[in-house]
């Protein structure tokens, strides 16, 4: 077996399921060291048992394997002679580089926002893990799908189906469903596979996010190598720092307590700690870059404060992608141009109002009663927008996300209006139009335009 080859993966739990086979105790290199080359990442892992009887197919000696990252292998003993080869070789040369990913050539198109025609035509990313010319640009589709509060019973079927309709961007993240949803999206992405939906996984375009209460090094690299074994993939197009801010240590938080002692009071963290705790969580991500597990890397709901702060330490800057709530009542104007300016591609979510927002938060921005709120989808001045243009008041929010040079990933589990979702198009907004648009702005004065995370204490983000 050749460095570079991969063995073949028949996990002990899949072996116990189906084989019936009874683990004996530890026995001979029981505690050696192995290594292997997967899609071009390199894995360590230790002998921690000796299996029998054996697997169809292998010889009589099955030696189980337990890698860094928590999966698991079983390996007959030619495949652990090799491992434990590769392992020395590799100590031996500790700048030994894993191969880079071998990747089919992008299906999707770079396009300005205002040119773009379809679902397949996207912004070019920063891609910092090869310049070299034979690598292709990494380019995410303006237009993806969101997954967030899809039940666990949903996020497969919605995931499916938006795949079936054209959507070939799914936004999903590590907390997302009560740490359910990666799994059921990567299996409808298999399944998309098998289906001939998608000829390969290359097809579809991954973001996937970092959950805070991973913040820091290690943790990080941990939070990803579950990401990516709940998603079957081994390598993610964008993986994005969910949250700039820290973890908590209980979810029941009282409020006179927060008011007496701060924010910061049940955090699992300081707020003079949060800053080096953020940067050695992007130096994970930037060696996640590095070793071809993550195509891009970026920050969510991250301020213009937050950003400042990282580019200090940063040694690859600028981060990809800035994923932020983004809507006519919280048009994130200044963050905007300051992304503009250094590179950074702003991607909405909550495009269309999103699903946090309170009744009597909407009453308060738009007017309505505790018993009909009128939100944003259906606010005045959209159905204006929306009628004048002949078009639905979902495909006026996303166009007007479009014509700021905004990606969006709106989210729903009925099929029809995914479809309806995706023919943004084909039509423009006028100048009077976007300023109606953005008028709605006026109607949230400081930033109770904010709709999202509103049971976080830090939710508006004021802290360094």
């Amino acid at each position: 077996m050749q460095l570079g080859s991969h063995f073949i993966i028949s996990t002990f739990l899949t072996l116990m399921k189906n084989h019936q086979h009874q683990t004996k105790p530890m026995n001979r290199h029981a505690g050696a060291r192995v290594a292997k080359i997967f899609n071009g990442s390199l894995y360590h892992g230790t002998v921690v048992s000796f299996l029998g009887p054996s697997a169809p197919g292998k010889g009589d000696d099955l030696w189980r394997i337990s890698y860094d990252d928590g999966d698991t292998e079983d390996m007959d003993q030619s495949e652990l002679a090799t491992g434990m080869k590769m392992f020395v070789e590799h100590e031996k040369d500790k700048n030994n580089i894993p191969p880079p990913r071998q990747k089919s050539k992008s299906k999707f198109k770079a396009n300005k926002a205002h040119e773009a025609m379809s679902l397949m035509d996207g912004v070019v990313l920063s891609n910092h893990s090869d310049k070299s010319e034979s690598n292709d640009s990494v380019i995410m589709p303006w237009l993806g799908y969101g997954t967030y509060r899809l039940g666990q019973k949903q996020a497969y079927k919605a995931t499916l189906e938006a795949l079936e309709v054209g959507y070939r961007c799914i936004d999903t993240a590590f907390i997302y469903g009560g740490e359910t949803t990666e799994i059921e999206v990567g299996k409808a992405i298999q399944t998309a596979v098998g289906t001939k939906i998608l000829s390969h996984r290359d097809d579809v375009f991954i973001i996937t996010k970092h959950w805070r209460k991973y913040h820091g090094y290690e943790p990080t690299k941990t939070c990803l190598q579950k990401s990516l074994a709940r998603l079957q993939t081994d390598y993610v197009d964008l993986w994005l720092m969910h949250w700039p801010g820290p973890a908590y240590n209980t979810m029941s938080r009282r409020k006179d307590v927060l008011e007496q002692e701060g924010p910061w009071y049940y955090t699992n963290v300081s707020e003079k700690e949060m800053k080096s705790l953020r940067a050695e969580t992007w130096r994970a991500m930037e060696d996640a870059l590095k070793e071809n597990k993550a195509r891009s890397i970026g920050v969510s709901n991250f301020s213009i404060a937050h950003l400042e702060t990282l580019k200090k330490t940063a040694t690859i800057w600028p981060p990809a992608v800035n994923q932020v709530e983004c809507h006519p009542l919280y048009p994130q104007d200044e963050l905007r141009a300051y992304c503009q300016k250094e590179g950074i591609v702003l991607q909405a979510y909550a495009s269309l109002g999103g699903q946090d927002g309170t009744k009597a938060k909407w009453v308060e921005l738009l007017g309505g009663t505790m018993k009909m709120p009128k939100k944003l989808l259906v606010a005045d001045a959209v159905d204006m927008v929306a009628k004048e243009v002949g078009r639905t008041n979902a495909q006026v929010l996303l166009r007007w996300c479009l014509q700021r040079e905004c990606a969006s990933t709106p989210k729903t589990t009925n099929k029809a209006r995914m479809e309806e979702n995706t023919k943004i198009f084909d039509f423009d907004l006028s100048d009077a139009q976007m300023k109606i648009l953005n008028e709605l702005a006026n109607r949230a004065k400081g930033d109770t335009g904010r709709l999202c995370w509103r049971t976080d204490p830090l939710r508006m983000l004021d802290f360094e």
